[in-house]
């Protein structure tokens, strides 16, 4: 048996769910379980938490994902129960691991942890962001990860991102202009060598901008894209975002930010697109495996 802790927003909810699909082929004969809990739990139900976003979303947003959740008798047989977030995070710190844990430490996030793929139960612990896990699999993830069927909007968007030489530019900012592992990353230096490089081709574009502040974005950003055709996707908010994110997979090009979100696009788009990703991905000195093949870095 074999569980993988599923938590964050949606981006990270499918690196990890990802993962446990990679054991799930690695292990046929082992049972492979998310654990979902802290989604669950009185704590989240009643007060919310940042760290949590809309909840665990992927069970409603894709029908091929199917792996079962761990019920608590499961969980106790490999992990501590603690079904509350903030409590599991303190108890993580100051309680010794079982000898059946697998916590990956931060700075493996963005590679292949060391001996990650053992026989026998384990409950994994991590973000699991390297690209070399999910490489091999990437059809099988296509599949798992298709979208479900779009609203009058965004069916709209579709048709026209899919007939156009469209370039999606993802720009978070919000808590990112704030976390020191992301600052002074995709910042406008980025922004104007990538878009330079996409318009190196002479091609007449249309740029599609996803961000969670557009305002900076039409001041800051439409000036680089003087002379080409610019929209705004503004139509999904709230437990509709997701919908930016399959956008995203439709585009001719990307220019994508140091995000999760950001990368699921890239990573699931189907129409083999320039991918021009920022390099570093973030402040910290470790390894990094998260571009995947063909990737442009732009420094």
């Amino acid at each position: 048996m074999k569980i993988v802790n599923i938590a964050g927003g949606l981006g990270n909810q499918m690196f990890q769910y990802a993962f446990a699909v990679t054991l799930q082929n690695r292990f046929p004969k082992e049972q492979i379980y998310i654990d979902t809990q802290h989604y669950h739990s009185i704590f989240f139900k009643r007060f919310g938490s940042v760290n949590l976003h809309n909840g665990y979303e992927i069970d409603k947003l894709f029908e091929k994902a199917t792996l079962p959740i761990a019920s608590a008798k499961e969980l106790r047989c490999v992990t501590r129960y603690i079904p509350n977030y903030v409590l599991s995070r303190v108890a993580r710190k100051l309680l010794p691991k079982k000898s059946t844990e697998l916590v990956a430490p931060y700075s493996e996030s963005y590679c292949v942890s060391p001996n990650v793929y053992t026989e026998g139960d384990r409950y994994y612990e991590g973000y699991w962001q390297s690209a070399l896990y999910y490489q091999d699999i990437r059809d099988h993830l296509l599949d798992i990860y298709s979208h479900p069927m779009p609203n009058e909007y965004n069916s709209t968007m579709i048709s026209q991102i899919s007939s156009a030489e469209s370039v999606g530019i993802h720009i978070r900012r919000g808590d990112y202009l704030k976390a020191p592992e992301f600052i002074g990353i995709c910042d406008l230096p980025y922004y104007q060598e990538a878009i330079r490089q996409v318009k190196s081709d002479k091609k007449p574009h249309i740029f599609y901008i996803f961000s969670n502040d557009i305002a900076w974005c039409k001041t800051n950003i439409t000036p680089l894209l003087e002379g080409d055709e610019v929209t705004f996707v503004t139509g999904n908010t709230g437990k509709q975002s997701c919908w930016d994110m399959f956008l995203m997979t439709y585009c001719k090009d990307l220019i994508i930010a140091n995000s999760s979100f950001s990368w699921w696009g890239a990573f699931l788009n189907k129409r083999s697109p320039r991918v021009f990703a920022p390099d570093p991905w973030i402040n910290r000195d470790c390894r990094k495996d998260v571009y995947a093949e063909g990737w442009i870095r732009i420094k």
